[in-house]
C-alpha cells in the first residue's frame, strides 16, 4: 500500500514538472504528435452511431440492430443487447441519442426500420440501463418504401434547448437518372422522383426534423420551424428540407446552429442538357430553410426539367422561383428560395475547396467543440478548437476543423491528424472528458470488418504520449513457435524514459523486448502497455497464430537471372510447398496456384513484392484506390464482384470503351442497386489496365500457364520488364487464417536507354534518357545485372572528336575490376553500334562505365542505348 502511494506521488511530480516545463499555448495550432488514438475495440459489425455516457462508458449501435455498451475503465464489453430490425438496402438501426437529462431519466432514442410488411421508420424512446433497453414508446413514424434503394439518413441530435433533430433521406432510387436529378414521375411506382419527398412540404423524408419530446413519449412542435402547424399541405416537424441523404448531423450547443453533411449524386461530369455533376455538401442552418434537392445542388446549380419518357429537357429549374411540379407532390407547389451549400465538392478537384482532395466522397459533419466545466484538463482538447466545427469524409478518410462565421461562411480549413490512416469514419463526438470518440466502419460495406474500430483521441498538453512501434519476428508458424516482439524502436517526443510491460495470459514481462515460445496451436494476443515518465500510456494487442506455416514458393530460371532477349527461349520451373498442405501434386493442386508471365512498364517493383495477389499493374491500381470499398474479387458488396463483371462483359467488343467511360465519369443502372462513383483522377491508360486485370478473373482453368516449361520473349513487348509471378494461399483451418505468399522474378530487357542509370557523372541525360553530352571523366553507374554468359556490351553512340577516347567497363565500383575496354579515336556523326567484349564473369554485379580523354570541357560522345550480348549471339 505504501509503495503504491509513493508511486502515485512520484507520477504526480513527474506530470506537474512536465506540464510546467512545456508551457503549452492553449490557443496555438496543436502539434499532431500531441494527439493519441486509443483503440478500444476492433472487428466491429457495421457500427453506425455512438454516445458517451456521463460516467464515461461508450454506447454504440450497429445497423443490423446491435446495441453495445463498452467500459474503457475495465476495458470490457459490459452489455450486449439488440433490437429486431429490417436491414434490406440501407435500412436498419440508423441513429441514436441520449436524452439531455439521461443521467436522471435514462431515456434513449433510436431511429430504426421495424421488421414486418409495412415499410416505415420509427423514432422511438426507450428506457436504458445496465440490463439493456425496455419500455419502447414510438414517438414518430416516417412512412417509406422498400421496393427500391436508397437513402435513410437517420442521425439524431439534441440541441442545448432540449429540442430533438432527426435527419431523413430522400428514399429515392438514384440509379435510373444517370447520376443527375432523380425527378422521374412517369415510372411505375414513385421511388424515382425525389421531388415527392425531399421537395415535398407534406412529407417527412429528405428532411431534418425538429421536435420537442414530451415526458409521456409524445412530442410537440417548437416555435420557429419552417412551416406552421395549421397548413394541411405542410408538416410542422420540418426544420430543413431539400436534402438527399443527410447522414450525419450536429447541433452547435452554444449558437444553436444545425450542421450536416449531405451525400450527393454520382454524375462525374457536367452536362449541358441534364445539368451539373454530382457534389457532396456540408450545410449550416441558423434558421429553417430549403436546400434545393433534387432541383438544385451545390451553390444552387440547377438541374434540367428532364422528361425521362421522351429524353428531352424543358429547360432548367429557376433558383429564384422554386416550383415543385411533380405529380406525386402532396405539398405546396411554390417553395421557399433554395439556399446554397456552405461547402460543396465533386469527385474531381474542387475549384472552390481544393484542400478537400478528390476521389470518392461521403460528406459528414462532426461536433463543434467547446471547453466545458468538468473536462479532463490533461487529455481534453485545448481551447484552440473552441467553436471550431469538425468535418470529415467517410470515403476520403480526412478530417478538417473549420471556423464558421455569423454569415455561415467557412474558413481556416486545418487538417486534423493528417498522417493517420482512418478506415471510413462514420461517427464522432466529444465525451464529457473533452476527448474525441470515434467509430470507423471499416473498408467493406454491409459486413463485419477487422479494421472497424471504436476509439478515442486524447490530447497531451504538457507531455506527449509515446509512439509505439513494434517489430514482430514472426506472427505465424507451426508450434513450437519462437516469437520476438521488439518495441525498442518506440519513441517519445519529449525524450522521456519509457516503461514497457508485456502481458500474455498470466505472464507479465517488463522491458522493450518480449521473447516467447508458443508450444500449443491456437491464436494468441500478447499485449503491450507502454508508459512514459509523465504517466501517458498506450496499450495494444498483437495477433500471433500458431499451427500454420507460410507457403514456400520459388521460381527457377535456366541461364541469366537478370536479362531477357526477344525471341530467345527461357526455361522456368515453379515450386510450391507448404508444411501443412503438402507440395505440388501431393496436397496442392495446380488450380490452387496463381502463376503468370507478364510485361510491365513503369511499375514500382517494391510494391509488387509486398502485394499478396497475382500481380498486374491494374490490380495494384485497384488496391490503392477506393474500388475495394464497393467491390470484392469474388463476393458481392455494394457493387458486383469483379468476377461477375468479367463474366457479364466476356466477349463484348464494346466493353472496354464502355467500362472505361463509366469508371472515369461514373454511372448507374447496370447492376440495379448502386451507382458507380466517378474517378476523374484516373487516366484512361490506368483504367484500361484495371479493366484488363478484371477481365482475367474469369479465365478458364484450361488456360492456366504450366508451372514448368519454356517461354519465348515477345518482340512487340520489348523494352518492358518481363515478370514471372507465382502466388499460393494455403488452407489455414482450425481457427487459423489462410496465409498467402507471392514470389516474383523480374527480367529486364537486354537493351535499354543509356540515361536509365543509378547515377551519372559528367554525362547528363535528356528527357528521352539519351546521353547527348558525355565529357571527360564521365561515370555511368548501372544496377546489378547477372553477367553470367555475357560475351559483350554494345553501345549505340557517336563520337564528336578525333582524339583518343577510352571507354572502360568496371564491376562493383568505379575503380573495381576492369572487364572490358574500347579505344575510339575518330569522330563519327552517324549513330554506330560499338561492341566491347568483356572478360568471362559470373554472378550479379553493379556495372560502371568510365569515359576518359585528354580533352576537358568538350563533348566527347553521345550514347543512346546499351545492350548486353550473350555468348551464342556474339559474332
Amino acid at each position: 500500500m505504501k509503495s503504491n502511494i509513493a508511486l502515485i506521488a512520484i507520477g504526480i511530480v513527474f506530470l506537474f514538472g512536465a506540464c510546467q516545463k512545456t508551457g503549452y499555448d492553449e490557443n496555438s495550432i496543436p502539434d499532431e504528435h500531441r494527439f493519441t488514438q486509443e483503440v478500444f475495440l476492433k472487428n466491429l459489425n457495421e457500427p453506425v452511431e455512438l454516445e458517451v455516457l456521463p460516467n464515461g462508458q461508450i454506447l454504440y449501435v450497429e445497423r443490423k440492430g446491435g446495441i453495445k455498451l463498452y467500459d474503457p475503465a475495465s476495458m470490457s464489453m459490459i452489455l450486449t443487447d439488440s433490437i429486431p430490425v429490417y436491414y434490406g438496402f440501407e435500412d436498419g438501426l440508423m441513429g441514436m441519442a441520449l436524452d439531455p437529462d439521461f443521467i436522471n431519466n435514462r431515456w434513449l432514442y433510436l431511429y430504426y426500420s421495424p421488421p414486418g410488411e409495412e415499410a416505415k421508420q420509427h423514432l422511438s424512446r426507450f428506457t436504458f440501463d445496465q440490463n439493456g433497453i425496455r419500455d419502447e414508446k414510438v414517438m414518430l413514424v416516417v412512412p417509406t418504401q422498400r421496393d427500391e434503394c436508397c437513402h435513410t439518413g437517420g442521425s439524431i441530435e439534441f440541441g442545448s434547448d432540449g429540442l430533438l433533430y432527426l435527419s431523413t433521406g430522400d428514399d429515392t432510387n438514384p440509379f435510373k437518372s444517370n447520376g443527375y436529378a432523380p425527378i422521374d414521375d412517369n415510372k411505375e411506382g414513385k421511388a424515382f422522383d425525389a421531388r415527392r419527398t425531399a421537395s415535398n412540404t407534406n412529407d417527412l423524408r429528405g428532411k431534418i426534423l425538429r421536435i420537442k419530446p414530451e415526458a409521456d413519449g409524445s412530442y410537440t412542435i417548437p416555435d420557429g420551424n419552417l412551416f406552421v402547424d395549421d397548413d394541411p399541405k405542410t408538416r410542422p416537424e420540418i426544420y430543413v428540407m431539400g436534402c438527399r441523404n443527410p447522414y450525419r448531423i450536429t447541433v452547435d450547443q452554444k449558437r444553436g446552429w444545425l450542421f450536416w453533411g449531405d451525400v450527393g449524386p454520382d454524375a462525374g461530369d457536367n452536362d449541358s442538357i441534364r445539368g451539373p455533376r454530382g457534389h457532396d455538401e456540408m450545410n449550416v442552418a441558423m434558421t429553417p430553410g430549403y436546400y434545393g434537392w433534387p432541383m438544385y445542388i451545390a451553390d444552387n446549380k440547377p438541374y434540367a426539367k428532364w422528361d425521362f419518357a421522351n429524353a428531352s429537357s424543358g429547360g432548367f429549374y429557376d433558383p429564384e422561383n422554386a416550383v415543385n411540379e411533380s405529380k406525386y407532390n402532396t405539398g405546396i407547389k411554390n417553395l421557399p428560395k433554395p439556399r446554397p451549400a456552405m461547402i460543396f465538392y465533386p469527385y474531381s478537384a474542387s475549384k472552390e475547396f481544393p484542400m478537400l482532395t478528390l476521389g470518392g466522397r461521403t460528406a459528414m459533419t462532426g461536433p463543434v467543440f467547446y471547453q466545458e466545466k468538468g473536462m479532463d484538463s490533461e487529455i481534453g482538447f485545448p481551447s484552440y478548437f473552441e467553436q471550431r466545427l469538425f468535418i470529415y469524409d467517410w470515403m476520403r478518410n480526412w478530417i478538417f476543423t473549420i471556423e464558421v462565421d455569423s454569415t455561415g461562411s467557412p474558413s481556416d480549413f486545418v487538417p486534423f491528424m493528417p498522417s493517420v490512416d482512418f478506415n471510413n469514419i462514420i461517427d464522432m463526438d466529444f465525451g464529457p472528458d473533452g476527448t474525441l470518440y470515434m467509430i470507423e466502419y471499416g473498408t467493406a460495406w454491409f459486413r463485419q470488418n477487422e479494421d472497424a474500430k471504436l476509439s478515442r483521441i486524447k490530447f497531451n498538453r504538457g507531455n506527449r504520449t509515446p509512439v509505439m512501434n513494434v517489430n514482430i519476428s514472426q506472427s505465424i508458424g507451426s508450434s513450437p513457435l519462437e516469437v520476438t516482439l521488439d518495441a525498442s524502436s518506440s519513441i517519445d517526443h519529449d525524450g522521456d524514459a519509457l516503461e514497457f510491460v508485456w502481458k500474455l495470459g498470466d505472464k507479465e514481462i517488463e522491458g522493450p523486448v518480449f521473447n516467447h515460445t508458443f508450444e500449443a496451436n491456437g491464436v494468441y494476443y500478447p499485449r503491450l502497455s507502454l508508459r512514459d515518465e509523465a504517466g501517458n500510456w498506450l496499450m495494444e494487442s498483437f495477433k500471433i497464430e500458431v499451427g500454420n506455416d507460410a507457403p514456400e514458393i520459388s521460381i527457377a530460371l535456366e541461364g541469366n537471372q537478370s536479362l531477357y532477349w526477344p525471341g530467345r527461349e527461357i526455361n522456368y520451373q515453379v515450386n510450391v510447398s507448404d508444411k501443412q498442405d503438402g507440395s505440388l501434386g501431393n496436397g496442392i493442386a495446380r488450380e490452387e496456384v496463381n502463376f503468370d508471365i507478364q510485361y510491365m512498364d513503369g511499375l514500382d517493383q517494391s510494391q509488387i513484392l509486398g502485394h499478396q495477389l497475382p500481380v498486374s499493374s491494374g490490380e495494384l491500381l485497384i488496391s490503392e484506390s477506393d474500388c475495394m470499398s464497393c467491390h470484392k474479387v469474388n463476393d458481392k458488396s455494394v457493387g458486383p464482384s469483379f468476377v461477375q463483371v468479367a463474366d457479364r462483359y466476356q466477349g463484348d467488343a464494346n466493353a472496354m470503351n464502355y467500362l472505361t467511360s463509366k469508371i472515369i465519369k461514373g454511372g448507374s443502372g447496370a447492376w440495379g442497386d448502386h451507382s458507380m462513383s466517378a474517378h476523374p483522377d484516373f487516366t484512361q491508360e490506368e483504367v484500361v489496365s484495371m479493366i484488363e486485370y478484371i477481365f482475367t478473373l474469369n479465365q478458364e482453368k484450361e488456360a492456366l500457364k504450366p508451372l514448368q516449361g519454356s517461354y519465348i520473349a515477345k518482340e512487340d513487348e520489348y523494352k518492358k520488364e518481363l515478370v514471372f509471378s507465382a502466388q499460393y494461399a494455403d488452407k489455414g483451418g482450425m481457427g487459423l487464417s489462410s496465409i498467402s505468399r507471392l514470389t516474383t522474378l523480374q527480367l529486364k530487357p537486354n537493351q535499354f536507354m543509356a540515361g536509365m542509370a543509378d547515377s551519372l557523372t559528367n554525362a547528363p541525360a535528356n528527357r528521352r534518357n539519351v546521353l547527348n553530352r558525355v565529357y571527360n571523366q564521365a561515370i555511368m553507374q548501372y544496377p546489378e545485372f547477372d553477367l553470367t554468359d555475357i560475351a559483350a556490351i554494345a553501345f549505340n553512340m557517336n563520337s564528336a572528336v578525333d582524339n583518343e577516347i577510352k571507354i572502360s567497363i568496371h564491376i562493383d565500383s568505379e575503380d573495381g575490376e576492369k572487364i572490358g575496354q574500347l579505344i575510339v579515336n575518330q569522330s563519327d556523326s552517324d549513330w554506330t553500334e560499338r561492341t566491347i567484349p568483356i572478360k568471362k564473369t559470373s554472378g550479379k554485379h553493379k556495372t560502371f562505365v568510365r569515359i576518359e580523354s585528354d580533352l576537358d570541357d568538350k563533348v566527347l560522345l553521345k550514347i543512346r542505348t546499351i545492350k548486353f550480348i550473350p555468348n551464342e549471339l556474339q559474332d
